[in-house]
């Protein structure tokens, strides 16, 4: 029989998916890929979510950890509002060292913002 990952191996995986997720699209966009750039993000959010999605759900994304949350709070199925709390403050921290990883990889940032005329 399975136990129950702990609360520490869920916040890993979510630090993980999260991390390659942020990180490859940083990627394409430094790189100015528009051919590949959404196949190869969502190769790499298939593969996090069949790696990782038994153990913590996969959630990758603080978005989706707060309607779990609202979804628990209306009576359905979710997560409690202390494990959205802890997943969504795990998730920024993923995203934000991603952006710093990618940021050294290429040696330059970009602007996150809607394009001129939108």
């Amino acid at each position: 029989m399975v136990a129950d990952p702990s609360i520490s191996s869920k916040l890993v995986a979510e630090f993980v998916g999260t991390f390659l997720l942020v990180f490859t699209v940083g990627c394409n966009v430094l790189a100015g890929n528009t051919s590949w750039a959404g196949v190869s993000i969502a190769c790499v959010l298939m593969v996090a979510i069949y790696a990782l999605g038994a153990i913590s759900g996969a959630n990758f994304n603080p978005a989706v950890s707060v309607t779990l949350g609202i979804s628990k709070a209306m009576g359905g199925p979710g997560m409690d509002w202390k494990t959205v709390g802890t997943y969504c403050g795990v998730q920024c921290l993923a995203g934000i060292s991603a952006a710093i990883a990618y940021s050294i990889l290429y040696g330059e940032t970009f602007n996150l913002s809607p394009n001129e005329g939108f």
